[in-house]
């Protein structure tokens, strides 16, 4: 490795740990914010669309009827997942929301794998089936907890799918579009689906008095976090950032139990968390 290679895995590794560090943050803002999920994602992805937009055009980047329709699925199906996850950790903890979120790479491998040429060994079955168990012992830790909710687990189900999809669309987006690219103008789609959601479930899109800070605060945070980590993509090994951002929801965790009311966790729970985390590094690993 020549000295450049190294400064620049060094710089990538710096990128993927404040970007898990900064969604990790995200989710506990998205909580904090107590604004209804379908407002707060409409804002997080116009927002963060307009930022992106001028960032594509500042470095003379192109938008065109072609790289929009190759956006278009993937932001769709992210703008279905922001309204989903928002709910969720709105309606339950924040460690169920992200640790049923976690659980992407099992969907990635059952239901996918296929499609990327891999083939699922029974070392993946048990792997999986023990990050499995973690979340359900994640989940029924929190039974007695004033935020726990049957419903928001359910939400946080519907956006761990919409996220797993999302993956998927991006992954074949990404091959003919540059980061910045899709990330802008799927953003713009992500937006757009919201628009309506937000209007017909909450009836307004004002996030309510002495909240519009809220917005460029998610903006800022995870939506940087996403950037960061898009750009680390061409410098760390894949296999190192799958692992990486898996730290996120103990940084969401671990921040909620510190600064929200009613997110403390158990033994019980961090026995899961453990286990979930234990299992999906072997997977990544195995996978890798």
């Amino acid at each position: 490795m020549t000295e450049a290679d190294g400064e620049g895995s060094g710089l990538g590794l710096g990128a993927v740990g404040a970007a898990v560090t900064l969604m990790g943050i995200g989710s506990v803002v998205a909580k904090a914010a107590e604004i209804e999920g379908p407002v707060l994602g409409f804002h997080r992805a116009w927002g963060a669309a307009v930022v992106y937009c001028l960032v594509l055009v500042a470095t003379r980047g192109h938008i065109t009827v072609e790289k929009l329709r190759l956006a278009a699925p993937g932001g769709l199906v992210f703008g279905t997942q922001l309204g989903f996850f928002f709910s969720a950790v709105q309606l339950t903890t924040v460690a169920n929301a992200t640790m049923l979120l976690a659980l992407q790479p099992v969907v990635v491998l059952f239901f996918f794998s296929r499609r990327f040429g891999e083939t699922v060994t029974r070392r993946d079955w048990l792997l999986s089936a023990l990050a499995i168990a973690g979340v359900g012992l994640v989940v029924f830790g929190s039974v007695d907890s004033p935020s726990w909710s049957p419903g928001g687990d359910a939400l946080a189900v519907c956006a761990l799918v919409s996220w797993t999809l999302y993956f998927v669309l991006s992954k074949r987006a990404r091959e003919h579009l540059g980061a910045v690219e899709y990330q802008s103008m799927s953003l713009l789609f992500s937006g757009l689906i919201l628009l309506p959601v937000a209007v017909i479930f909450s009836g307004t899109l004002d996030p309510g008095p002495g909240k519009w800070w809220w917005i460029p605060a998610m903006v800022a945070i995870p939506g940087t976090g996403h950037l960061l980590l898009n750009w680390a993509h061409s410098r760390v090994p894949l296999g190192l950032v799958s692992q990486l951002t898996l730290v996120s929801p103990v940084v969401s965790v671990a921040l909620a139990a510190v600064v929200l009311d009613g997110e403390t966790v158990n033994a019980v729970q961090i026995a899961g968390m453990a286990l979930v985390l234990g299992a999906l590094i072997a997977i990544v690993k195995a996978r890798n």
